[in-house]
């Protein structure tokens, strides 16, 4: 088990929106050394240089896959999820896909579920407070704790595909139950401290 790391990164780690960050930024260096990997691979494999078996290994992909993902602290005595470090979580996650650089992403570029997450208050962008729901619901599935499982993101993908009205309706509880709507709207990105 790897739980992601978030005092580590270019953000600052004494804020909970640095941690947050710096949390979303290592899950995407997994992503980015995956795809490096993932490329040299299929140049060697066509090269002939390794087989189908070594082809299809990928240690970076795999970590991620059996990574516990600690999204959004929750506090043990009062049950209050910090949103500021959720968000930032959610907000540095989505710029390394949103292509038009407008702080969203298209239900395309959020992948298989886009159109899931964008029921949330659908109007073709997905934010990082929409975002920030998939996780808590995702979370939901097993023990809601802030930190998301490999177990509970498949177990809710599962979902998704059994029941969507069902995932979608949770969805709009959640966004507008726990106030999230309101708080992207006041919610700043951090900038990172280091390069």
């Amino acid at each position: 088990m790897i739980l992601i790391n978030n005092l580590h990164g270019p953000y600052n780690a004494e804020t909970s929106e640095g941690r947050g960050a710096n949390t979303a930024h290592n899950v995407l260096n997994y992503l980015q050394e995956g795809k490096k990997i993932a490329e040299t691979k299929v140049k060697q494999f066509m090269n002939g240089e390794i087989g189908l078996e070594e082809a299809s290994k990928n240690e970076a992909l795999q970590s991620l896959a059996s990574a516990y993902i600690p999204y959004m602290p929750i506090d043990d005595e009062t049950g209050v999820p910090d949103f500021k470090y959720g968000l930032a979580y959610s907000s540095v996650y989505i710029s390394a896909f949103d292509r038009d650089n407008d702080g969203c992403l298209t239900p395309q570029e959020a992948g298989p579920f886009g159109d899931v997450i964008d029921f949330v208050a659908p109007y073709g962008k997905i934010t990082p407070g929409k975002f920030l729901t998939w996780l808590i619901f995702q979370d939901c599935i097993n023990v809601y704790n802030g930190v998301l499982s490999p177990r509970e993101a498949g177990a809710s993908m599962m979902l998704v595909q059994k029941d969507p009205m069902y995932v979608k309706d949770q969805l709009k509880v959640l966004y507008f139950g726990h106030g999230i709507d309101n708080f992207e709207q006041e919610f700043i990105t951090p900038h990172p401290i280091t390069q």
